[in-house]
């Protein structure tokens, strides 16, 4: 243990060193954090500081209602509810100190996996040069690189290197418990990862197999399997309690098999591009992480890049593996040739990740580094000759793939500055690679390896951070102005002290990062990213609303967000934004206005106007949302209502165009829901012939202008977002203030819930049925884990409004239960607890054959 602990020094050394020099730069120029922008780590704070909220200081429930319109907590298993690192936040003071602790999690994180990746390949190979560098190479490869800013993607690449580790351990049949262990927690960690490490498992017990023994026969390779995929099963059934419910929600979406179609067909002259590009390419932050192409300009592709960069050392390298003897050549060459000729046909992105993402690259990373450990551990058969030719050719290919993207155009602006500095790195790094493996022999020029290897994993880290010329990170002024948005409080802190009853609050704000407001400041809100909260509320959204984080504030969607229970409505107050007329203003505190709603529909209603679902097929949405507003919408029921009198249609396919128009004090509805519903809305007010009024505003599906000026005409243009040269015909509504405040007063006198109390995945409530037997529509949205109990009995739930619960009540006084409990989560446990069982049961049996060997020995 000591010797291996005094060789472990140099690595730690090294890694000490790169993220001294990386974070002693994050710490002078971004204020002691690490935050990429967008939708990453700006995106992933909210997520932990919620978790962090729930844990600490409210309880952890199964049901949360600030993610979406009301979500599983259990989708957090695909960002951090099973990622290790983020318990360590746990032991911080508050949340507050969440953002500035990520570079120590990060440094902790890159020394646990470097010391692995370096006890694996210990496993592999013998010298300590060839363990330093494939293990520093790992632990800064293209795929941990691409996936800095997201905690539990490189918490699970962690457990990549464990699992390799371990793979070698239960070959020899040691270890095994610690096999199932990390299965059990890399499948915990999200049913992506589980996927992904249980074909790459396949392919690398496979593969050494074959390296390791001298004649494996079908028998022997089956017998292998068995006993390993035994342990296998059980690290599965171990987190059944997290994968099975997870996975349900997982297979609820769309995000598997997401373009299957398109895999299908022969690789696209783009895709292939990005695919040989790949290992001369460092991953950046440039839409797809290739420095050399862009999926948005000249090249014809499908899927993202192929980041496997494993450092230029790799492609210097790559060539030997023709001259250089080793046992398992062959069945390691042929599982590299293998691997990478799957990349030229898609259809493998799909075996292998489900879509079109190409998260499996650390399928290369993990092959690529085995290979720069296994030439620099048979240093002395290295063909010099060949390793010239090889850094001449790896200069020219570099600098020829740099000159054809900068000519002919296949990158964006911003990366042409990009290309030429790490053409420039690289080549400098190619040359001292070459010189230094030429005169291996030497200790300094050893030393000068190992350096190389250290100035580009900081080169690389220095790329992930810059976008093109920008810092890409957060800097001190914009990390301030996250601050002061993201984490303040004090309006939704007043509406709470005001109101303890169950509502919803719409905050108004732009930015991109305000979709997580809801989560971050822990209230019950609208947020829009239904593929990964709760898919069954996507018919909802479906040409309403999107869940592209950044589209901004929906405020057009006011009618339907009030029937779905927004009693308050935050703006700040710098920005201008439509403000219904049913909002009074109430309060102002810190640059935000509080306003409350004319309508609180708190946990929803009771009424016998319905209509049938059918009236909601192939109709603009914004009538959709009239039709909610006057009706309880139910399945099975051939029923209309009738709403032309209130929402007459005033135009119809207007195509920059403009009408005849006087009435005022109501809203015109432009609805392009139906043609295009990524629509950029512009209209401009005449009186008399002059412009009073020209507005532009960009909604997806309809865009609500209000009229409340005298005018007599209005002209409308409808531009496509992705393409402001296509005018997008639409279809103009109209409905008065009066008609909204009809509607509003009607439902706010229909039989209501009382009594309400919300705690979690527990519900209850009270409510008096009057006059006759009555549908009733909570604001709770649908998830087939909820049920619902009346008086004791259980009631058939039904969708209602699209996507919300519903049931059927009689005449009378009503107590009402609901609970939520995740498809599967039941059963999962079961299946957990019987592999625990199963496990101490081993563990027992195997401590006590280890001490009956002792003593035996002991007495011999």
């Amino acid at each position: 243990m000591k010797n291996k602990l005094r060789k472990l020094m140099p690595l730690w050394g090294c890694l000490a060193f790169i993220l001294g020099v990386f974070y002693c730069y994050v710490f002078v120029v971004n204020h002691f954090t690490l935050v990429f922008w967008g939708d990453q780590t700006e995106a992933l704070i909210p997520y932990m500081v919620d978790l962090y909220t729930q844990i600490k200081e409210t309880g952890f429930t199964l049901w949360n209602y600030s993610i979406g319109l009301g979500a599983s907590n259990l989708v957090y298993y695909y960002t951090i509810l099973g990622s290790p690192s983020f318990y360590l936040n746990l032991l911080l003071p508050s949340s507050d100190w969440i953002p500035y602790f990520i570079p120590v999690i990060d440094t902790l994180r890159f020394f646990l996996i470097g010391t692995v990746a370096w006890l694996w390949l210990d496993k592999l190979v013998q010298t300590d040069r060839a363990k330093l560098v494939g293990a520093l190479i790992f632990t800064f490869s293209g795929w941990a690189m691409y996936w800095l800013h997201f905690n539990y993607f490189l918490d699970a690449y962690l457990y990549l290197a464990l699992l390799l580790y371990f793979s070698e351990e239960i070959l020899e049949n040691r270890k095994r418990i610690g096999f199932s262990l990390i299965i059990c927690l890399s499948s915990i960690i999200s049913p992506y990862i589980l996927y992904m490490f249980s074909w790459l498992l396949l392919i690398y017990m496979t593969c050494r197999v074959f390296m390791k023994y001298d004649k494996v026969t079908i028998s022997f390779f089956f017998q292998k399997f068995i006993a390993i995929f035994g342990f296998y099963l059980l690290g599965v059934a171990l987190s059944a309690f997290a994968l099975i419910p997870a996975g349900l929600m997982l297979l609820s979406t769309n995000r598997i098999g997401n373009g299957t179609e398109s895999l299908l067909t022969p690789l696209y002259g783009g895709d292939l591009i990005r695919v040989l590009t790949s290992l001369f390419s460092p991953v950046i932050n440039d839409y797809d992480y290739n420095i050399f192409s862009s999926p948005f300009l000249k090249l014809d592709n499908r899927v993202y890049t192929v980041y496997n960069y494993s450092f230029i050392l790799y492609v210097l390298l790559l060539p030997q593996l023709i001259k250089i003897k080793f046992k398992g050549k062959k069945p390691f060459a042929l599982t590299m040739g293998i691997l990478y000729a799957m990349l030229l046909f898609p259809v493998f992105y799909l075996v292998f990740n489900g879509n079109t993402s190409i998260r499996w690259s650390f399928y290369y990373i993990v092959f690529n580094i085995m290979l720069v450990a296994i030439v620099l551990d048979h240093g002395s058969q290295i063909n010099r000759k060949l390793l010239i030719a090889s850094g001449i050719s790896s200069i020219i290919i570099l600098m020829g793939i740099s000159v054809l993207s900068l000519k002919l155009g296949w990158t964006t602006d911003i990366n042409q500055g990009v290309i030429k500095r790490s053409c420039l790195v690289l080549t400098g790094c190619l040359i001292l690679y070459t010189l230094s493996l030429l005169k291996a022999k030497h200790r300094l020029w050893n030393l000068l390896l190992v350096g190389t290897v250290l100035f580009e994993a900081i080169f690389c880290l220095y790329l992930r951070i810059v976008n093109g010329n920008s810092i890409l990170v957060a800097n001190t002024e914009t990390w301030d102005a996250y601050q002061q948005k993201m984490f303040n409080t004090e309006a939704i802190d007043f509406i709470k002290s005001q109101d303890s009853s169950f509502y919803r609050i719409d905050f108004a704000d732009n930015s991109s990062y305000a979709y997580n407001y809801p989560i971050v400041k822990r209230y019950n809100g609208f947020t829009s990213y239904f593929n990964i909260y709760n898919h069954e509320t996507r018919p909802l959204y479906d040409n309403r609303s999107t869940d592209n984080w950044f589209l901004g504030f929906q405020s057009s969607k006011f009618l339907l967000k009030s029937l779905l229970g927004s009693k308050y409505m935050v703006v700040w107050e710098e920005n201008q934004y439509l403000i219904p007329h049913t909002y009074e203003l109430i309060h102002e505190v810190s640059h935000q206005k509080v306003y409350r709603n004319s309508l609180d529909m708190a946990l929803g209603y009771a009424s016998s106007q319905i209509s049938g679902i059918e009236q909601m097929q192939n109709i603009d949405k914004s009538k959709e949302d009239i039709i909610m507003l006057n009706s309880i919408v139910v399945p099975n029921i051939e029923k209309k209502i009738h709403i032309d009198d209130m929402y007459p249609l005033i135009a119809e396919s207007l195509v920059n165009s403009g009408f005849k128009w006087s009435q005022s004090d109501g809203y015109l509805f432009v609805d392009y829901s139906q043609t295009n519903p990524y629509g950029v809305v512009a209209y401009e007010f005449y009186k008399d012939g002059k412009q009073i009024k020209y507005e532009e505003n960009y909604e997806f599906g309809y865009t609500a202008i209000r009229i409340d000026q005298d005018i007599d005409e209005v002209y409308i243009y409808c531009k496509n977002f992705n393409n402001v040269n296509e005018y997008i015909p639409v279809n103009v509504y109209w409905i008065s203030d009066n008609a909204i405040n009809d509607s509003f007063q009607r439902l706010n006198s229909e039989d209501r819930f009382e009594n309400i109390s919300v705690n979690g995945e527990h519900i209850s409530a009270s409510i008096t049925i009057t006059g006759e037997k009555k549908w009733v529509a909570t604001t709770i949205p649908y998830n087939p884990g909820w049920k619902v109990w009346n008086n004791g009995k259980e009631l058939k739930v039904t969708e209602v409004n699209q996507v919300f619960i519903g049931f059927e009540l009689e005449e009378g006084e009503h107590q009402i239960k609901m609970e939520f409990t995740p498809v599967g989560m039941k059963l999962g446990l079961g299946v957990s607890g019987i592999a625990l069982l199963i496990l101490v049961a081993m563990t027992y049996k195997e401590i006590r054959t280890t001490r009956s060997c002792h003593y035996n020995k002991n007495n011999v």
